[in-house]
């Protein structure tokens, strides 16, 4: 009887822990994204959500442009969430900074033709 008593003492506290504050396996701390996966970059967070445009030089080719990467981003300001869409290189002026994605993997090459959405891995810093 005693030792069923401690175990029903002991449940709720089992339960409790549980319930801990634990980051999901989705978030990422280093400024590092795939789609849908949520990162900090200084004292914001973005979620690259869309592939609006890769128009990026294959690096075995020669091009007259470079080329450019457009993604819609979510950011997060304080808690508030605002649509971006962010350009390889360009500063998007926000919370009196600047979010930029700085840069895209994985390169384009002539071989690969059209990159999966899930191959993609974006890195953001917030200056």
């Amino acid at each position: 009887m005693m030792t069923r008593t401690l175990m029903l003492a002991a449940l709720p506290a089992a339960l409790l822990a549980g319930c801990a504050t634990i980051p999901q396996a989705n978030d990422s701390p280093d400024g590092f994204a795939a789609f849908g996966q949520t990162t900090t970059a200084g004292r914001i967070k973005v979620r690259p959500e869309t592939l609006v445009e890769d128009s990026r030089c294959p690096m075995n080719a020669r091009c007259i442009w470079a080329g450019r990467v457009v993604v819609d981003s979510s950011v997060w300001v304080d808690g508030q969430k605002y649509p971006a869409r962010l350009t390889l290189g360009e500063p998007f002026p926000i919370a009196g900074g600047a979010v930029v994605l700085d840069s895209v993997e994985p390169s384009r090459t002539i071989q690969d033709g059209a990159i999966p959405a899930k191959a993609y891995r974006f890195h953001f810093d917030f200056r």
